[in-house]
């Protein structure tokens, strides 16, 4: 039978350092998160607002790597990074990766992937090239999270430690919310883009 300093003990709430740690935790996200919205409002250039995503995305999970690339006809485009001198020293992102290139196996589900030790995995394992690479920089846990417009595959926001570390669910609901915020960036660049180039046509055929 327990006893009741034990009963008592497993109804105790968080501890007062456990309640302000998550209050700082927050305060970080909601003032994360208000950058990106600012930098939302008016994204005439959109590679600062991408690179605000990517900065906070790695700064709030404590990861010392963090990529966001676009797809393209010619693959997936690096348009924002944030590494660590350390893995500076050892991995330079190529610039365009192929269709066919691990990232982009990876993100084909269209779903959040969580690798929580890349040397583990088969392909690297195989010697693919992609996550052979990584692990050589110092890569080890990666979180890879699709960018999405109406279920189509815009991009991915890519998160890595060098150490062997699972992210936590907070964490990844995090990163979906800051690639959720880089979709919306995009889309309201396209809409404005397209914007133009009517209000264009239209001072065209009135001239005309």
């Amino acid at each position: 039978m327990d006893k009741p300093e034990g009963r008592a003990a497993h109804r105790r709430g968080p501890s007062y350092s456990e309640l302000q740690e998550q209050v700082t935790d927050f305060a970080a996200q909601r003032l994360a998160i208000s950058e990106v919205l600012r930098a939302i409002a008016s994204p005439h250039d959109l590679q600062p607002v991408l690179q605000t995503i990517v900065d906070n995305a790695a700064r709030l999970c404590r990861a010392e790597a963090g990529t966001l690339r676009l797809v393209e006809e010619a693959g997936l485009r690096l348009v924002a990074q944030q590494l660590s001198p350390a893995i500076l020293k050892e991995y330079s992102p190529p610039m365009v990766l192929p269709h066919d290139s691990f990232l982009a196996r990876q993100i084909a589900s269209k779903s959040p992937l969580h690798i929580p030790d890349l040397a583990a995995h088969e392909l690297y394992r195989t010697g693919m090239v992609g996550p052979v690479t990584l692990v050589k920089g110092g890569v080890r846990t990666l979180l890879i999270v699709p960018l999405l417009r109406n279920d189509e595959l815009i991009g991915v926001l890519v998160i890595g430690r060098r150490r062997i570390e699972h992210f936590s669910e907070k964490e990844i609901e995090l990163v979906t919310d800051f690639a959720a915020q880089a979709a919306i960036a995009l889309e309201i660049t396209r809409r404005e883009r397209q914007l133009r180039e009517l209000h264009m046509e239209l001072a065209h055929a009135t001239a005309s």
